[in-house]
């Protein structure tokens, strides 16, 4: 039960911070929606984290904290593999990771994609 409780506060504590730190911008590649559901996700520090389309204005980026090192097409296993679910995203292999201004990177990191940051927030816990 305290699980239950403590993964629908960590739910709600990652909802209010996404929402003070994305922007709703359009992104300026043709075809993305920051309103879809997930576009990809990525490990990093035994957690995963989604990309949905929102951006982080470059302006709180504060440094590179990792990086994406293999794109895989099964389940994600490792820290630093990705899974891209909407083909419009250009994910790739090397794309950076970067802490935000404000935010605890537990929850909420950045991932640059030719030139947009985009948001991504934590998913779940890798197995």
């Amino acid at each position: 039960m305290l699980r239950v409780l403590n993964s629908i506060f960590g739910i709600v504590l990652l909802l209010v911070i996404v929402s003070c730190s994305a922007t709703t911008t359009e992104p300026k590649e043709e075809g993305i929606n920051p309103n879809s559901d997930i576009l990809a996700q990525f490990s990093f520090k035994n957690k995963i984290y989604s990309i949905e389309g929102n951006m982080t204005p470059a302006e709180k980026i504060k440094k590179e904290i990792g990086k994406i090192e293999k794109i895989v097409v099964d389940e994600i296993k490792e820290n630093g593999q990705a899974k891209i679910f909407d083909s419009k995203i250009d994910l790739l292999e090397s794309t950076k990771i970067f802490s935000i201004q404000d935010t605890d990177k537990d929850l909420v990191v950045a991932i640059k994609i030719n030139d947009i940051y985009y948001t991504a927030i934590f998913w779940g816990k890798l197995d």
